[in-house]
Order: C-alpha cells, then structure tokens, then sequence
C-alpha cells in the first residue's frame, strides 16, 4: 500500500467534510460542538497535506506545520466533544499540549537531525494525543444519552482502540531506530496502522454528525411533546402516554387512575391580577404538581387552565389519599404579590375495557361534580 497515496486520500476526505460542515454550518452548531468539529477537520486535513511529503515546500516546514495543524486538530476533537457533552474544556492543558507536540517536531527539524528524517515527533504525538483519545473514548462511554448509546458506544470503542493503539505504536519505534522518516517504516506493519488510521477518521467524523442529527431530532421531538409555558409534556405527550398505560393495563392487569385537575376562579386571576401573573400561577401550580407526585406518575398540561395526572398502578382508595394531598400541596393563601390558588380534582380508575375516551369522559365528569360541590375538592367518578 503507498502510504503516501492513504495520506492524500485523507486529505481530500476530511476537506470534504470541512467544506460541508462549513456550508451547512448553522447557529445551532456553536451549542453541540459541530463548528468546533469543523474546524478541527479543516485542520487535520490541512495536517495531512503538510505530511504527505509532497516535496513542494521543505521537509522541515512540512513537519513542523503538518505537526502544529495535527495537535490543533486533536485539541479541537477534544474540546467539540467536550462541548457536546455538556463539560468544560481544559484550554490551557489542551495549549501546553500543542505547544509541547510542535516544540518536539522543531527541536527534532532544527536540532537533533537537521535535514535528516526523524521519528522523535511520530513517537512523542503518539504518548501525547493517547490520553486525550482515552479521555474521548471515556466521555462518550460515561455519558450515554438513551437515543445515542449505539452510536456513542461504537465512536467509544474507536477512541479506546486509537488510544491504545498510538502508545504501542510509539513505544516499538521508540526502541527501534529513531532514524527513520516517516515513510521509510516497515510496511508489513505501518500500513495496517494508517488503513485503520483512515477508517477511523471516516468512522468517528461519521459518528459524530450522527449524533448531532439525532440529537437534534430528539431535542425537537421532546419540544414538540412539551407545554412551553409549564416545562410539563403537552396534550401531544398525554396521547401517548394514554395509549401505553391503556396497553400496559390490557396486557397485564395493572391499574392507573386518570386525574383531571382544574384551577378554580382562574378567569379571575387574570382578570384582577392580569394574564402574564396568571402565566406565573399556572407555572407555580405547575411545579407544585409536578413535587406532589410520586416516581411512577406523570403531569400534562391538557390545555388553558386544565391539568392532567396518571397515577400508575394506583387503585381507587390510594389514588383518592394521593389527590386529597396534592389538592393541599399545590393550593396557597393570598399573598400581597400572588393571588391565592385552589383547583378542583377529578377522579376516573381504569376497568376492564375502557378505551381512553371512557375513562376521559368519567374523569371529566367526577370533576364538574367536584366544582358543583364547591370547588377545592376531590370528587371520583
């Protein structure tokens, strides 16, 4: 295999990409590290070409260059995944880095062997860029989003075996002969090295905008499934949650209590207090139901002042006790800066039977009993 033919495939490869992240490159990037990303292509193709010892500029400007851009690349890997993960980026570590990888390749250009080949920079990269593909390999494992953990995992394992990979590496050169140029290492060995190098870089580079893309998806499927006002799932996220719970109950007996929660005299608190306070009390009441439930429950906004609350695997009595004490929880007294919150509760337990729209309709009307009697009180159908 002609290394130096991989080396300009990799080239073309990463400045492909580069130049597609840039032409699709969005606000959104700067948030999950995609720009970042980007730029590190660039970089790291810029740093192939400098390597593939093309002789169009000295070997010495060609090594130290191609060194600079490479550590850049790595420490701009590095900080894009930290960005997408949500974690801070150690700056100054990742510039002592670069700085040490670009001193080794010039000490070596100018000092050690002047116009001579030289593995000390192959060696000295592949200690110094394995602890940061460990630590990407260790983010990506420890951090697992439900949507993304094949993707995260694969990417993961291709960390792993680069970080392990680059120390061996380094370590058979470093008692080999230092001597050497970079081509000029046996091939029976090095090739292997550089055809798992460039699925690597397709493979991670693919991982990668995997993740921001279904990332994204998911991010706008949980704001689509989310009351903006509340921060609670919206009516959207009740049908479906409805559906599960109806089949979770059909397949196996189980039972959950549908509640139907509405805010009393909530006209009122608009109309004396004004709509952006009556937007606090409903997000207030909202925070208050949300504390009130246990672990296996769920809180919707079902529209306007209207609440909804599926109580899982909860029988008549116990859902009545657990509605009695949310109904005391999430109700306040008046207070100079906020008007006082009461609601109303209606209760509907799942039978054998019951399509959505027929324990619906019995929540709905347990709960206008409970207005008739007054208001600020628990009624079950």
């Amino acid at each position: 295999m002609d290394i130096h033919t991989l080396f300009l495939a990799q080239t073309c490869a990463l400045a492909a990409i580069a130049t597609m992240l840039w032409v699709a490159r969005s606000d959104a990037d700067e948030g999950n590290g995609l720009r970042t990303w980007m730029w590190a292509v660039g970089c790291q193709a810029l740093a192939y070409l400098l390597l593939a010892n093309l002789k169009w500029w000295p070997n010495s400007v060609s090594t130290l260059l191609g060194n600079a851009f490479g550590a850049l690349s790595v420490a701009l890997f590095f900080a894009a995944i930290r960005q997408f993960l949500g974690a801070p980026i150690p700056l100054r570590r990742l510039a002592l880095m670069c700085a040490l990888v670009t001193a080794a390749a010039a000490s070596t250009t100018f000092f050690y062997a002047p116009g001579k080949p030289s593995l000390i920079p192959t060696i000295f990269n592949g200690f110094a860029y394995a602890g940061l593909e460990l630590l990407n390999a260790l983010a990506f494992w420890r951090k697992p989003r439900p949507e993304l953990l094949r993707v995260q995992r694969i990417v993961a394992l291709l960390y792993l075996a680069m970080g392990l990979l680059l120390p061996v590496r380094a370590a058979l050169l470093l008692v080999g002969e230092l001597n050497l140029g970079q081509f000029s290492i046996p091939a029976a060995w090095n090739a292997p090295i550089y055809l798992f190098g460039f699925i690597y870089i397709i493979a991670t580079n693919l991982g990668f905008l995997q993740m921001c893309k279904m990332r994204a998806e998911a991010d706008v499927r949980l704001q689509a499934l989310t009351d903006g006002l509340t921060g609670l799932p919206n009516r959207r996220a009740l049908d479906e949650a409805m559906a599960g719970a109806l089949g979770a109950a059909q397949r196996q007996g189980q039972p959950f209590t549908l509640l139907m929660i509405d805010l009393d005299f909530f006209k009122a608190i608009n109309d004396n207090f004004g709509h952006h306070r009556g937007d606090e009390v409903l997000a207030i009441f909202a925070q208050r139901l949300r504390a009130g439930l246990r672990a296996q429950d769920q809180a919707f906004r079902y529209g306007g002042e209207e609440f909804v609350a599926l109580l899982a695997n909860t029988q008549a009595d116990g859902a009545k006790l657990l509605a009695e004490r949310l109904r005391q929880q999430v109700g306040s007294g008046a207070q100079p800066s906020m008007p006082a919150i009461s609601a109303s509760f209606g209760l509907a337990v799942w039978q054998p039977g019951d399509s959505a729209d027929a324990i619906f309709q019995r929540a709905d009307r347990a709960l206008y009993q409970a207005k008739a009697l007054g208001r600020d009180r628990v009624a079950m159908a």
